[in-house]
C-alpha cells in the first residue's frame, strides 16, 4: 500500500524533567538537534526498545515472530551501545560473573587429604604440606584441603 494512502499514528509525549535530572540531560540533547533528527532518533530507539513487546501485546503475531523480533531488537540495541562507544572512544566493559550468595552446605571430611604436586618437596611432608594452604576465611565454607578430599586437586 502506498505510504499516502496510510492512516497515519499518532503519540503525542511531552517530558518535563527536572533540572540536573539525567533525563534533563537526554532532553536538552534532543533539543540541540534539528526536529526531524530528533525524532528519527526517538522512534528508531523506541522500536528497538518496545517493537517486541508491541507485538506480543497486540496478540496479532506468532510466536516465531516475536522471538525474530526480540533477536532483531537485541541486535539494534547491541549495535547502538557499540557504535556510542565507538563513537566516544569508551572501551567495552569486561563483565565478571559473581557466585550467587548461597549459604554453602557444611561438608564432613572424612577421606585422607590430597597432596597436590605444588606442594610437593622434600622438605615438606604430610601436615606439614597441608598447613602452609590458607584455611577458609568464611564461616560455614569447606577450606580448601577439605574440598580436595572431595573432588581432588589438579
Amino acid at each position: 500500500m502506498n505510504q499516502s494512502k496510510k492512516k497515519r499514528k499518532s503519540l503525542s509525549l511531552r517530558l518535563q524533567p527536572y533540572e540536573g535530572d539525567v533525563l534533563a540531560e537526554v532532553v536538552d540533547y534532543l533539543n540541540s538537534l534539528p526536529k526531524d533528527e530528533a525524532q528519527r532518533k526517538v522512534a528508531d530507539i523506541l522500536v528497538a526498545a518496545f517493537l517486541p513487546v508491541a507485538r506480543f501485546q497486540s496478540s496479532n503475531f506468532t510466536p516465531e515472530q516475536i522471538r525474530f523480533a526480540c533477536w532483531e531488537a537485541q541486535d539494534s540495541l547491541n549495535k547502538h551501545g557499540s557504535y556510542m562507544r565507538l563513537a566516544l572512544s569508551v572501551e567495552q566493559p569486561q563483565f565478571v560473573l559473581s557466585q550467587p550468595a548461597l549459604p554453602a552446605p557444611v561438608v564432613a571430611v572424612n577421606a585422607p587429604s590430597y597432596m597436590s604436586n605444588a606442594l610437593e618437596s622434600p622438605e615438606l611432608e604430610g601436615e606439614a604440606a597441608d598447613s602452609i594452604r590458607p584455611a577458609t576465611l568464611v564461616p560455614g565454607q569447606a577450606s580448601s584441603q577439605e574440598l580436595d578430599a572431595i573432588f581432588g586437586g589438579d
